[in-house]
């Protein structure tokens, strides 16, 4: 079933125009990857699609309600963004940055009650991380603190999640555990994700979709399942290169020749 979808999309920074033209949808219990380089609006077009950014034309629909018409806590009932980097740079509880994920659905002078507390260590549970729970999250190592910040998407019960390159920290076990975590949640919970990556390989591994962004427009979107190594190698090498894509346990793999 769709949950969203964008139309005609056009968005950037003061007069300088970082997206235009963009259009597709998203699934309930599916995971889009956005791949492009540095500087082809991916994290613009998650900002735009969360409301963080106001577009300059187009549309989002949200089971087929706009999205820009709905104010900005209602929004967030939809839609959780979460960044590259989070913001909590003083002591706080495990806890109580899952709670934070509540804050949409509180009046103006309300505070979380023992419900939502007890709501937000159910989740830490489901997670596998409820140990953690009292402890300071700043003292939690980076893998750590990616899956509190997931705990607190899933806090905001929203059926979209966008995940801005959320492994970028990671070494190579936590990008893993971080990665299928998101991965098992929103199959699970039947949600609708979009994240963008840097490896396209992860993108290969643990997403449905990839859309490919290039100059600000899409090149190519496609499902990982209906194409075969000889389509992937011509979009990829596009983009990285001299590169070739080998299928390896019923996984393609991108495999990055010598010049």
């Amino acid at each position: 079933m769709e949950i969203m979808r964008v139309e005609n999309l056009k968005a950037g920074y003061g007069d300088k125009v970082i997206l235009e033209d963009i259009s597709f949808s998203l699934k309930e219990g599916e995971l889009v990857a956005l791949l492009g380089l540095n500087g082809t609006g991916k994290t613009t077009l998650l900002k735009t699609i969360s409301g963080l950014l106001k577009p300059i034309s187009g549309k989002c629909y949200i089971k087929g309600k706009r999205s820009y018409d709905m104010n900005e806590k209602e929004r967030a009932r939809h839609i959780s963004y979460m960044p590259q980097r989070n913001s909590i740079v003083y002591n706080t509880l495990v806890l109580d940055v899952v709670l934070m994920g509540i804050t949409p659905y509180l009046g103006i002078f309300n505070s979380p009650s023992k419900s939502h507390k007890k709501q937000a260590y159910d989740i830490l549970k489901k997670i596998g991380i409820e140990r953690y729970a009292y402890d300071n999250f700043l003292h939690l190592s980076e893998g750590q603190k990616q899956l509190v910040m997931i705990c607190r998407s899933l806090m905001q019960n929203a059926e979209i999640m966008l995940f801005d390159e959320p492994d970028s920290a990671l070494d190579y076990n936590n990008k893993h555990m971080v990665l299928t975590k998101i991965r098992e949640l929103i199959k699970k919970e039947k949600r609708g994700g979009i994240i963008t990556l840097h490896d396209p390989n992860y993108a290969l591994n643990y997403c449905d979709r990839i859309i490919f962004l290039e100059d600000g427009k899409i090149l190519a979107e496609f499902d990982i399942s209906e194409v075969d190594s000889i389509f992937l190698k011509k979009i990829f090498s596009r983009i990285y290169g001299k590169i070739d894509i080998i299928r390896h346990r019923e996984k393609y793999v991108m495999v990055r020749l010598n010049a």
